[in-house]
């Protein structure tokens, strides 16, 4: 698993460029809410068109391709933000999210391909640990002078050619196949079992624990619903933190933003670990957090008025989205056997475009509308999932 612990250190390299690069787009260049809400959408769509068109490729077992693809991407980026403008700011977020998306899903179907299915809700919490540790760091670098934008990229450029070498191939994708083969079966003979229990409809109690205890021995979840849970609860936090630099850049410094969100991201990669060992793959757990997260969001933002009260405020909200996201996602992986991620990662970037668009254009009325729709938005991720 070294591999996996490399790699995702790069991928969070990758990853820290997202909000530094807006940030960065935010606080450098005169422009407005409804641009911000734009061009976080923007990043979504490719996002998204590229995840569906790479999903074949992933799941033909085409990963080092993939890393190829990401590896390409970087130089563009970099070149669009060195000649900064309302125009090649566009391009270079762009190009940036072709690259996250094209190595998002080769982590993903390797990690899935190389890890036994018994161990893939493990696997997962560590990559997105690790990879939350290296973006944190990252930004904490760049908050402190140590790196700068240019070096980031370059940094980004390298690390990802040594995780095109370490990366280990697909020559067979099998194990989601075997995955899903052996819990075809399983269901099977749980509806087997079940339907035993007409054996016993003279002595209904019996028949009633013949079927629970054979039938209801796990807690399902359609995967549409949880499609729609993960895109209402990243419309949420994209809803807020869209327009976050505008709110805050009065009072906010660029380099106090980047450690804000560096710090969270290195809060939430130890804590996340401390959740390795639950059953984080229950409905239950899912509904909690997201009624927390909402009204964290939600409420805490009118106590934001300084580095410690930022920080504060991006650590527990990126902590909790991190949670939903890795019980979301290992419900999902469950129920598809492995299969066809790039779903789910697709209709996560689908709730940021709803996110990123609702939250530019509601930035205007501020007050009570504005947070009254940030809720509205939140409990609908627990609606779902009820």
């Amino acid at each position: 698993m070294i591999w996996l612990i490399v790699v995702s250190l790069v991928y969070g390299i990758l990853v820290s460029l997202d909000p530094i690069l807006f940030v960065f787009i935010g606080y450098t260049l005169n422009v407005s809410g409804i641009y911000l809400g734009m061009l976080g959408a923007i990043w979504s769509i490719v996002y998204i068109t590229a995840s569906k068109l790479l999903n074949r490729v992933a799941d033909e077992g085409n990963n080092r391709l993939l890393i190829l693809l990401s590896l390409l991407c970087l130089p563009l980026s970099y070149i669009g933000i060195v000649l900064v403008n309302n125009l090649t700011a566009i391009l270079s977020y762009t190009l940036h999210a072709i690259a996250t998306a094209s190595m998002n899903i080769a982590i993903s179907v390797t990690m899935l391909e190389n890890t036994d299915s018994e161990l893939w809700s493990n696997a997962s919490v560590l990559q997105k640990s690790i990879s939350n540790f290296s973006r944190g760091f990252t930004l904490l670098l760049l908050s402190r002078n140590i790196l700068s934008i240019h070096s980031i990229f370059w940094l980004s450029f390298l690390s990802t050619v040594a995780s095109l070498l370490l990366l280990p191939s697909i020559s067979l994708p099998f194990e989601r196949r075997f995955y899903k083969l052996s819990r075809d079966i399983n269901e099977i003979g749980m509806y087997i079992k079940a339907s035993s229990s007409v054996l016993f409809l003279d002595k209904p109690a019996v028949a009633r624990y013949v079927f629970s205890t054979s039938w209801n021995t796990r807690s399902t979840v359609s995967l549409y619903r949880v499609l729609i849970a993960i895109a209402t609860a990243t419309a949420l936090g994209d809803y807020i933190f869209t327009v976050l630099p505008l709110i805050l850049k009065s009072y906010v410094t660029l380099t106090s933003m980047w450690m804000a969100y560096g710090i969270a991201a290195l809060f939430s990669s130890f804590i996340v670990l401390l959740f390795r060992n639950l059953s984080i793959g229950r409905r239950s757990l899912a509904i909690f957090i997201a009624v927390a997260r909402t009204c964290l969001l939600v409420f805490g933002l009118a106590m934001v008025r300084d580095l410690v009260t930022l920080a504060t405020y991006i650590i527990f909200s990126s902590l909790l989205y991190m949670l939903v996201d890795v019980v979301l996602y290992n419900i999902f992986i469950e129920g598809s056997a492995g299969f066809s991620t790039a779903n789910y990662f697709t209709c996560r970037e689908i709730g940021s475009i709803i996110g990123s668009i609702v939250g530019g254009v509601m930035i205007g009325l501020r007050g009570d509308a504005f947070l009254i729709v940030a809720g509205a938005i939140g409990f609908a991720t627990v609606l779902v999932l009820i």
